[in-house]
């Protein structure tokens, strides 16, 4: 018995190391496609449609196998990779670009980490199996953290080509507002499914409340770029700006979502926003560059 018991936890181990392996594998070899296809787009502008093609499929594959097979990750993955491209163009071939590529790439990596972490839960909590809390909000923290940085990298990708191609302002608007309402739409989807999962309390949701917010939050980008359109502020500034922004109005959207919204959270939120916007206008170089 003792010896059969032993063969029985020893294929248990192996068998857990492999899909521990199989795992890690799904991440690792997609973010080593993503590294060396930013790296082939740089030296080969030529066969860059091809490139993101490839690209794209790659992601697409790869979130929908850590995603547990869900659909509605792989759009804004697209969008994160897309604004990782832009933003890449904006930065010319200087020693910082191949630094950008490499914290892009990490990035990238801790998106599938954080999708896989976020899921994993999911599919438990739907076989009605324990959940580890700390590795849902885990994954939902890295997510919300790729999303906000695919807020920066989107703006000031579009606002610095735009700024060098010179196109009309309504088509910035137009491409910062639909990728913003994408990114939004995820994240407010993946809040009230940590919410669910958790069993926080929460306010009354459906289908209209996600895309009302989405459209909301933006439609209010895009007007707060029309507006620093009249500005001297170059990309990174715009970029930086949005963020902050961005990033104000999604701590008060979330805690709303909680009914956990309180008017001194407002006031330190705001008292934050207020001081980075500052630090912001105070350091940045108002020109174009």
């Amino acid at each position: 018995m003792q010896r059969e018991r032993r063969l029985f936890l020893k294929n248990r181990i192996l068998k857990n190391k492999k899909m521990n392996l199989s795992k890690y594998l799904k991440i690792i070899i997609p973010t080593i496609i993503f590294y060396e296809a930013l790296h082939f787009f740089v030296g080969n502008i030529g066969l860059s449609f091809y490139i993101l093609a490839v690209l794209f499929i790659v992601v697409a594959i790869s979130v929908f196998g850590v995603a547990r097979r869900q659909l509605f990750p792989i759009l804004p993955m697209m969008v994160f990779t897309a604004s990782s491209v832009l933003f890449l163009l904006t930065l010319g071939k200087n020693n910082f670009q191949d630094i950008y590529i490499t914290l892009s790439s990490l990035l990238f990596f801790f998106a599938l980490f954080g999708l896989d972490q976020f899921f994993s839960q999911w599919k438990k909590y739907n076989h009605q199996e324990i959940i580890k809390r700390k590795a849902l909000y885990f994954g939902f923290n890295i997510q919300q953290t790729i999303i906000i940085f695919s807020i920066f990298f989107l703006t000031s990708g579009i606002f610095g080509i735009y700024m060098d191609l010179n196109f009309p302002i309504w088509i910035v608007m137009v491409a910062i507002f639909i990728g913003t309402q994408i990114l939004t739409l995820y994240l407010v989807k993946i809040n009230f499914l940590k919410n669910k999962i958790a069993k926080d309390r929460l306010v009354s949701f459906s289908d209209r409340t996600f895309i009302f917010y989405s459209f909301l939050f933006g439609f209010l980008i895009a007007e707060i770029i029309w507006v620093i359109n009249f500005s001297p502020a170059n990309h990174l500034t715009v970029g930086s700006i949005v963020l902050c922004l961005y990033y104000f109005f999604w701590n008060i959207l979330q805690n709303r979502f909680k009914n956990n919204l309180t008017k001194k959270m407002v006031v330190f939120n705001l008292a934050f926003l207020i001081i980075a916007l500052s630090a912001i206008l105070t350091t940045s170089k108002w020109g174009i560059v």
